[in-house]
């Protein structure tokens, strides 16, 4: 099954980190602000990548290379949602669903899990810590945009 992807030359820049919505990107400039999510994830070519996607479909992203950075910016700037990897430095994914969750501030905001575990259990494990649902890697550019937008703006109508 292939899967659609960006170029490398359209992400061939440098990637850093806490950074906001490209200027000029969206469908429809007239519309609310725009919503703030957190990536966090020690795979710097997924951040780039999904970072792109989510920019382009008009989200402002802010991105944490692993999760003692990424629940950093949690506490000092809550994000709307966080996408989240499962395996990474500086404490996993599980170990950061505890922390989110067990933070009132914090607690409410969505988590989607992406990871590239095959782990038949882990869907399960994520939901009953808290996570709203699983994205196995590599992620599928629309399925992304469509979830998060989903979450993000439930009574949004797709274009």
């Amino acid at each position: 099954m292939c899967r659609p992807y960006l170029a490398r030359s359209q992400v061939d820049r440098p990637s850093r980190s806490y950074t906001g919505i490209a200027a000029g990107v969206g469908k429809d400039k007239r519309t609310a602000p725009k919503r703030k999510l957190l990536i966090i994830d020690d795979d710097r070519a997924f951040v780039v990548l999904a970072a792109a996607i989510l920019r382009d479909a008009g989200f402002m992203v802010l991105e944490a290379h692993d999760a003692m950075q990424g629940y950093m910016y949690a506490q000092q700037d809550p994000p709307a949602i966080i996408l989240l990897d499962m395996q990474m430095p500086a404490g996993g994914g599980m170990s950061m669903l505890d922390k989110v969750r067990g933070i009132p501030r914090l607690s409410a905001i969505p988590i989607i899990v992406v990871t590239a575990s095959t782990d038949e259990g882990l869907s399960d494990a994520v939901k009953a810590k808290g996570a709203i649902g699983l994205l196995q890697k590599p992620v599928d550019r629309d399925q992304l945009v469509s979830l998060v937008t989903s979450v993000l703006e439930p009574n949004a109508n797709p274009s």
